[in-house]
């Protein structure tokens, strides 16, 4: 047992003295923070700029419906074609024309933005959601179904599908299927990742001292599996020692980021409130996949960002 440790020691001095050693472990942490403090910052970067759309509608029912927002505002035009304006759009002050066809109720592709930059996600779920409400609103109207949105509220029920875990003992503890789905993933992936950086370390070890011939004067004083046993001991702590620094690193780095960088605390807040909203609800899984063109990776990483520099 003694010269297994001596083996040990030997190889987790030698190791966490190399200068990659170091550099990993400084740069790893650095590269994982920034992973979610750039797009943290990003989100809070809003762009103020005021930007206009021309409406185009050809139904005649939308003007008034597609809510404005600060920076956001929609201009109905009449007696204008998309051609008319595609000639005459850059000397404009539009950001987008906005056309929406007569067959917008049963065809989807009838609601068309034209634009000479690539209008963002948020401003594309805006209208397409606006659309879509007045459209089932409309359709529902046509019904003459009296107190109808009463009655759709009063229809509208959510279910949760408690899961409780029984113990040996008889003890019942409740479980979260969700939670141990998204867990098992995570884990799953950060155990491929740990066999894949270190167990070729082991492997590399193993190589050296075969190659070398300091292996025949090491193997004359000690068994080889005592030799194999320290070396893996060996990398194994320096394995464990690395991945503690890491955590400590990446904590550190995304709590003072957080704290120092992000001079938007009223949008963080938002954006985790949003994120909270959603996972109390019923089916929280299903609202989460549903709405993954909504809420982007950057509200998530901005979320996630809060809720650490809060804890």
């Amino acid at each position: 047992m003694k010269k297994i440790l001596l083996v040990v020691e030997r190889e987790f001095l030698t190791r966490v003295r190399k200068k990659s050693f170091i550099i990993m472990t400084i740069l790893t942490p650095i590269l994982f923070a920034g992973l979610m403090i750039v797009p943290a910052l990003i989100a809070t970067m809003e762009d103020t700029n005021e930007r206009h759309i021309a409406v185009i509608d050809d139904t005649g029912i939308f003007e008034g419906k597609i809510p404005e927002t600060e920076y956001l505002k929609f201009s109905f035009l009449t007696d204008v074609e998309v051609d008319d304006l595609k000639d005459t759009f850059e000397e404009s002050n539009y950001y987008a024309v906005l056309y929406i066809g007569k067959m917008v109720a049963t065809s989807p592709d009838a609601v068309v933005l034209y634009s000479d930059k690539q209008p963002s996600i948020d401003i594309t779920s805006h209208i397409s959601s606006a659309i879509k409400t007045e459209i089932e609103s409309q359709k529902l109207l046509s019904y003459d179904i009296e107190n109808l949105d009463e009655i759709l509220k009063n229809i509208k029920t959510s279910i949760r599908v408690r899961t409780i875990k029984w113990g040996k003992g008889g003890e019942a503890k409740e479980s979260s299927t969700e939670l141990a789905m998204g867990l098992a993933y995570i884990l799953s992936f950060i155990i491929y990742m740990l066999i894949f950086l270190f167990g070729s370390q082991v492997m590399r070890g193993v190589i050296e001292e075969k190659s070398s011939r300091i292996v025949e004067v090491i193997v004359s004083s000690i068994k080889p599996f005592q030799l194999m046993m320290g070396k893996i001991l060996g990398i194994a702590a320096v394995s464990f020692v690395q991945i503690i620094l890491w955590v400590i690193l990446t904590f550190g780095l995304v709590t003072v980021a957080g704290s120092l960088l992000l001079d938007k605390p009223e949008s963080i807040s938002a954006n985790k409130e949003m994120v909270t909203n959603m996972m109390e609800t019923s089916g929280a899984a299903e609202q989460i996949l549903d709405s993954a063109f909504i809420i982007s990776p950057i509200k998530l990483s901005l979320a996630m960002l809060s809720g650490i520099c809060s804890a």
